[in-house]
């Protein structure tokens, strides 16, 4: 694609190269700088036929870069081989007998004009057919072009010679008739009153009559509408005046078309050199007028794209200093128009970060020719005018015209862009996370709710065999039959109250009540008198706090279960009540299996559990609770660990709980 886009750029600017100049030299110039320039060649020049015997064709040198032989000639037959049926070709020498460097040569037909001859030395890619072939079309119009300029200057010579003959050879009407016919430019004559006296082939040709529909007529009634006429008087003025000149006009056709043409115009005398009319001499410049129209409308579209555009579009000179900076521009980078016109890039959207690479590149392309960023999109940050840096996405050209190298960058705010793709990439991350979640979940609720029923049942089963089979009844076996149905049922109590609990933390309606409270009676009451073996000790002079006592008793006896679990057969564990002026502390340590420490960023998930905990029971959710119901408190809890020595939790309370 990019190829494509690069192929059709250099055509349309090729195209754009071809102007109209009185000048053939001066068109041929114009395009062979600008192929040589976009195509990187070493040679291209421009010939014209000359002569064509029946061995040689002898071509006259037009314009060439670098300047080289000015006349040289090919053989008829080389120059059939190669241009029998196609409008170009291409081969490792030269189709001139003179010029005798060998490379990659590609020639291109200007129909029956000349030729177009490109050299490059080492890079048949850049003369490859399919490269070539699409400026055949281009050729054509460049042959047209130079064909009218080649016409223009034989008419100026042709009207020289025209005036000097009827000035020294009035009596020669004979000569002067065959003249008329021959020319290849249309003329008419006029009589003082625009009747038509004579024209000739070619512009009847022009404008599709014959001699007998227009003898006779009025010339500016047939030819031209309104607003032509009212042009022509000027000039009708001037010929009264006896006096000649060239202008640019509009004839109508006898189908009713416009065509363009340029009338040089002058006095007609006869021998006693009174004025008896006017000749004119017609230059049709049809085609090179609707170039020039569609040069304009291009040009007015690319105003307009450079307007309309919703990228920022800025051009800059090789100095870097700004030249263009279209309405988008302002609106992304907040700068005015009038405040950076003539001011360095760098100096008013580019990072400091990035301004010494920005001019070391600069100057690289102009040692090297070369420069990464060019023709890539990229993305990078800029400053707006209140310094705030952003991303952007940007793509630079570099454009060379009249031997001054430019380059236009296309320039995207994409802030809201990488935002999307960010909260994307977080909101699949969540998905990710919630699909982790709901596999956990369905693997500890299927395993904690079948290990306690499995219990249940089998307890049930043994109970009723009991009473079925034994006609004296072991109660010590039957109350452990039922202790064990008990111990599940609690458990499987406590699963579903967990669940439910982090159902009501995800809509925020887990009920809180703080009340003043003696912290100290409550731990007594609540927690040691259910854990006697626990060492506890307290710190500080004891005041009251506001607390939730159903939370913190979760939250306690939680910890200080966990304490227990991971600790089995080991030291017994140790809680401490700690009064300190920003509030308390409850610190509960075990000696027990400790955790890992890839596993401590992630303890409080939800369904997280260790990955050393082995057969212990467990389901994942009770650190999740705890921390939500210290937090309801306005507290926060900490811990660190150590894997096979233990861990300590640690609970802070502020003085005043959030309500």
């Amino acid at each position: 694609m990019n190829d494509a886009y690069q192929q059709m750029s250099l055509l349309y600017e090729l195209s754009l190269s071809i102007t109209k100049s009185d000048d053939p030299a001066t068109t041929a110039g114009n395009f062979i700088r600008k192929l040589l320039s976009r195509k990187n060649l070493n040679y291209g020049a421009i010939w014209l036929l000359e002569n064509q015997e029946e061995k040689y064709l002898t071509f006259r040198q037009l314009y060439s870069m670098p300047h080289f032989d000015h006349e040289s000639r090919i053989r008829a037959g080389v120059y059939k081989e190669y241009f029998g049926h196609n409008r170009y070709g291409t081969g490792t020498y030269s189709l001139f007998e003179s010029n005798e460097r060998r490379g990659y040569y590609a020639y291109i037909k200007l129909g029956e004009l000349g030729l177009i001859e490109l050299y490059s030395r080492s890079h048949p890619d850049k003369l490859k057919p399919e490269v070539v072939y699409p400026m055949a079309d281009v050729a054509d119009q460049l042959a047209l072009s130079i064909k009218s300029s080649l016409r223009y200057r034989r008419l100026q010579e042709e009207i020289a010679e025209r005036e000097k003959a009827e000035q020294l050879l009035k009596a020669q009407e004979e000569k002067y008739h065959r003249i008329i016919e021959n020319i290849r430019l249309g003329l008419i004559e006029v009589d003082n009153d625009n009747i038509i006296l004579h024209a000739n082939q070619s512009f009847l040709d022009l404008l599709g009559w014959s001699l007998p529909e227009i003898l006779g007529k009025n010339a500016k009634e047939l030819f031209l509408d309104d607003k032509a006429q009212k042009k022509m008087e000027r000039q009708t003025q001037r010929r009264l005046e006896g006096k000649s000149g060239s202008y640019e006009i509009a004839l109508t056709d006898k189908n009713g078309n416009e065509k363009w043409v340029v009338i040089s115009g002058a006095p007609n005398y006869n021998k006693e050199g009174q004025r008896i009319g006017s000749i004119g001499i017609h230059l049709d410049i049809s085609h090179q007028k609707r170039l020039a129209e569609e040069f304009a409308f291009k040009e007015a579209q690319l105003e307009n794209f450079f307007g309309e555009s919703l990228d920022a579009l800025i051009t800059i000179d090789k100095h870097g200093n700004i030249l263009q900076w279209n309405p988008q521009a302002e609106k992304t980078f907040g700068f005015d128009r009038e405040e950076v016109i003539g001011k360095a890039l760098h100096e008013t959207i580019i990072p400091h970060n990035y301004r010494s690479a920005h001019q070391k590149g600069m100057k690289n392309f102009f040692d090297t020719g070369e420069g990464p960023v060019l023709n890539n999109r990229i993305e990078i940050t800029a400053l707006d005018k209140s310094g705030r840096e952003f991303p952007i996405e940007l793509t630079v050209f570099h454009i060379k015209h009249a031997e001054e190298h430019f380059f236009t960058a296309f320039l995207r705010d994409i802030s809201e862009l990488k935002e999307s793709r960010e909260n994307m990439v977080k909101a699949l991350e969540k998905q990710k996370e919630l699909n982790t979640l709901k596999s956990q979940f369905i693997s500890m609720t299927s395993h904690e709710l079948r290990t306690p029923l499995t219990t249940i049942r089998t307890d049930v089963e043994l109970v009723n065999y009991q009473l079925e089979n034994m006609p004296e009844l072991d109660r010590k076996r039957l109350r452990n039959n039922l202790s064990r149905i008990d111990t599940s049922a609690d458990r499987l109590h406590q699963l579903i109250n967990n669940i439910l609990l982090i159902g009501q933390m995800d809509t925020h309606k887990v009920p809180f009540a703080p009340v003043d409270t003696d912290i100290e009676e409550l731990l007594k009451k609540k927690i040691l008198t259910q854990h006697p073996t626990i060492k506890y000790q307290v710190e500080g002079d004891p005041y009251r706090l506001d607390i939730d006592h159903k939370l913190f008793t979760h939250i306690m006896e939680n910890l200080v279960q966990n304490a227990y679990k991971y600790s089995a057969d080991r030291q017994e564990p140790e809680l401490t009540l700690q009064f300190g002026e920003a509030g308390v502390k409850l610190m509960v340590k075990d000696h027990g299996i400790g955790i890992p420490e890839r596993d401590q960023k992630r303890l409080f998930e939800t369904f997280y559990r260790a990955s050393n905990v082995g057969n212990v029971q467990g389901s994942g959710l009770g650190l999740a609770i705890v921390k939500e119901f210290v937090k309801l408190h306005g507290g926060f809890i900490t811990f660190s660990s150590k894997e096979s020595i233990g861990t300590i939790f640690t609970v802070h309370f502020p003085i005043k709980p959030v309500k």
